[in-house]
């Protein structure tokens, strides 16, 4: 339902395909700092260690390529509406 409304007008497709590629990248960072400053209960085992660090990095690479795509679908919109 948003993304039918944002396909009516792309210039507010733009914010927030950058919103997800940050919310991505921050997630990208926690990921690589979790081993440093998890909580003691994940520590419980390096499986689960391990298994919420790939849930991290799952989910920011999902939502930094949902970005990109957004970001893409907006500009052709936009060229397509210039020519």
């Amino acid at each position: 339902m948003i993304l039918r409304k944002l396909q009516i007008s792309p210039e507010k497709m733009i914010p927030l395909a950058m919103a997800l590629i940050v919310v991505g990248l921050s997630m990208t960072v926690i990921g690589i700092a979790w081993p440093r400053f998890s909580l003691s209960l994940t520590h419980a085992g390096t499986d689960w260690n391990d298994f919420f660090r790939g849930v991290l990095f799952g989910i920011a690479i999902v939502l930094e390529i949902a970005g990109v795509v957004l970001a893409a679908k907006a500009a052709a919109a936009k060229n397509c509406r210039a020519l």
